[in-house]
């Protein structure tokens, strides 16, 4: 019906502009007498058809159709739709042939993050030069902007008051100029203009795929993801034709703003949604704009001589390819392949990004209806500052729209539900696992939990409760067969396990059966997650093996595809020190996922020799995550035990030695 009452429109403009061929306003009268009357021209002529068929009230088929159009809206938005979605268990979603466990989705994100953080910073920043000088870190407390400037081709980078490290309309150039292996590359000889064109082309590709990840980041991030056509007109800087920007800088975070209804054609009204990004998130986008673009934008004008810059985050590629719903749901479909193993298109991650929020966010702060929300109401008579509102007469909507209003507010905008937008990307941003870096109140009323997180405590409560209560030596057979029975000190080991104590170390024989230790406790409980630090890659091989062979969910630690939804993990020591692994971990706290830590062939810890992998010295960082940690060896004199505790950071009567 929509695009039934539009096609009038065009018959309209038809009828009136096919007669000005001969009743032209522009048309010359070689007559000396003066005209009767003045010609009228294609607006005048559009104008009236205009007032006398398209406009309510006129009782013309087009009141008919805008009639008809506004009660099939209505049926439409008081029909319910077929359901689609069912959890299976606590936290596994089922969305028609799609199936799989929150801590996938989660993993599937923040592969996607830290693979758009590494093609940003060694492909596009050439962050492993050794020649050039460090990449510098966003001054995030430094960062300051104003939404009301308006000013063409102004953006935050632009405020006299944030203070960059460095100037970045000339520091990539600089460190192209510094490394000569880069600078070569850049250059040939004998050209006309000395660029190597094919090298060019080359970053820029690299560059497209960096947005076409970021796109997709940008979507799933930020909270309740924006329609294809709101993403894609996102603006980085103002402009002369388009208006105002659509990225700024509030409190430490970056926030997306879309102005966009999918009425506005017919009801002339716009939905002002602010979306705020993550820190792990947003620091992309601000590298891309601070460092990124001014050399991506110099490098089209001196190769291509390309004179219009546009100021939009996703713009055409140099190639001619523009940014279209089906290239986004391409890149959508791509990364959750890569990342989930299932193809999520945009309808489909709208509907599965509601039911999540549903389940797991209502009762904090919850992501509202998509339509039909105009005339919500905002809890009123429930905060404070709406009591202070109705004392001044006015409600709360009122008073943010007119009644003392910042300076440095947005037009448009209206703080109190500006600061619901960022608590509920905020919990988002939790339930993701991001480390949110900011304070969560800003201000407001303490921050209520998110249902996810109460859950998620009762869960591991519940886990650790089963654990206790468990029979060991039962668990083994139902596990092994019916004939294993436990050897040396595995019975005692398991039991200190399962209680959980803080600091186990088992010293036994190699062969005795170490391996059971933490096998088991994932066996009979895989709600949770064992990381398993291993040295040595036959042995990881062979825990592969065991546990899929008994059924146990078990992945070796790739940052590309992080395995938040398996039950073992398998690290080696330099991976499980490095920063992407300390990541990893504390989501696995925040989500209440992570049971233990497992360092087999503990005594590499004691290892003196700086010139072998020195980072088996610092598995005493894992420390920090503090959970249950669990240390195998075969030989640990006790003259070492002291020395051992010492460099895992625990008193030595803390530890439960067997």
């Amino acid at each position: 019906m929509a695009g039934l009452s539009n096609d009038p429109r065009w018959t309209v403009l038809y009828f009136r502009v096919l007669p000005l061929t001969s009743d032209s306003a522009y048309e010359s009268d070689d007559s000396s007498n003066p005209p009767r009357r003045r010609r009228k021209g294609c607006l005048q002529f559009v104008q009236e058809m205009m007032d006398r068929f398209m406009v309510r009230g006129s009782h013309s088929p087009m009141q008919w159709m805008l009639d008809l159009r506004t009660y099939g809206l209505k049926i439409h938005y008081n029909t319910t739709s077929r359901g689609h979605v069912e959890w299976v268990g606590w936290d596994e979603l089922l969305y028609k042939s799609l199936q799989f466990s929150m801590a996938q989705f989660r993993g599937m994100v923040h592969g996607l993050a830290t693979e758009s953080r590494r093609l940003l910073m060694d492909e596009l920043l050439f962050g492993n030069s050794r020649a050039a000088k460090p990449i510098p870190s966003v001054p995030w407390d430094s960062l300051r902007d104003n939404p009301t400037d308006e000013r063409p081709g102004w953006n935050f980078l632009k405020d006299h008051r944030t203070r960059m490290p460095v100037d970045g309309e000339s520091w990539l150039f600089q460190r192209v100029g510094q490394d000569a292996a880069i600078r070569d590359r850049f250059m040939k000889r004998g050209t006309r203009s000395g660029i190597n064109t094919q090298e060019v082309e080359r970053y820029m590709d690299r560059v497209v795929a960096f947005r076409e990840k970021l796109i997709v980041l940008t979507h799933m991030a930020g909270g309740q993801p924006a329609r294809g056509p709101e993403i894609m007109s996102i603006r980085h800087s103002n402009t002369v034709k388009g208006g105002h920007r659509n990225i700024f800088i509030e409190d430490g975070m970056v926030v997306f703003v879309t102005r966009y209804h999918k009425g506005y054609s017919v009801s002339g009204d716009v939905k002002i949604i602010h979306r705020y990004l993550p820190r792990e998130v947003g620091e992309l986008l601000v590298y891309y704009m601070w460092l990124v673009l001014p050399f991506q934008q110099r490098l089209e004008a001196m190769v291509w001589e390309k004179e219009v810059i546009s100021s939009h985050m996703w713009p055409a590629d140099p190639s001619g390819r523009k940014w279209t719903s089906d290239r986004f749901r391409e890149a959508l479909k791509r990364e959750s392949r890569i990342g989930l193993g299932l193809e999520l298109t945009i309808p489909a991650y709208r509907e599965i990004a509601i039911g999540i929020s549903r389940r797991f966010l209502r009762g904090s702060t919850a992501f509202r209806a998509d339509e039909g929300d105009e005339n919500e109401e905002w809890n009123e008579e429930n905060t404070w500052s709406a009591i202070a509102d109705m004392q001044a007469g006015h409600t709360v909507h009122i008073a943010g729209m007119i009644y003392a209003r910042g300076i440095m507010e947005q037009a448009g905008a209206v703080a109190d539900k500006r600061q619901q937008f960022r608590m509920s990307s905020t919990d988002w941003h939790r339930f993701l696992g991001f480390q949110v870096g900011v304070a969560d109140d800003d201000g407001c009323k303490k921050r209520k939990r998110a249902p996810f997180e109460s859950e998620a405590d009762e869960a591991r409560m519940d886990r650790w409760g089963r654990l206790r209560k468990m029979d060991t030596a039962a668990q083994l057979q139902r596990m092994m067969g019916k004939a294993a029975e436990f050897r040396g000190v595995q019975k005692e080991a398991i039991d200190a396990i399962v209680a959980g104590k803080s600091h186990v170390v088992a010293v036994m024989p190699t062969g005795a059966g170490k391996s059971m230790l933490f096998m088991l406790p994932a066996w009979a409980e895989q709600g949770g997650t064992t990381v398993v630090v291993v040295p040595l890659i036959a042995l990881r091989g062979d825990m592969m093996r065991r546990c899929r062979k008994l059924g146990i969910s078990c992945a070796e630690w790739d940052s590309r595809r992080p395995p938040d939804a398996a039950a073992v993990v398998l690290v080696t020591p330099e991976s499980a020190v490095g920063e992407e692994f300390a990541t990893f971990l504390n989501r696995l706290r925040a989500t209440r996922q992570l049971d233990r830590i497992v360092i087999d062939e503990c005594h590499i810890v004691l290892n003196r020799r700086y010139d072998f992998r020195k980072e088996m010295q610092k598995l005493g960082k894992l420390a920090s995550a503090e959970t249950q940690m669990v240390m195998l060896t075969a030989t640990l004199p006790p003259s070492e035990e002291d020395e051992l505790s010492r460099r895992m950071y625990v008193e030595r009567d803390q530890v439960d030695l067997f």
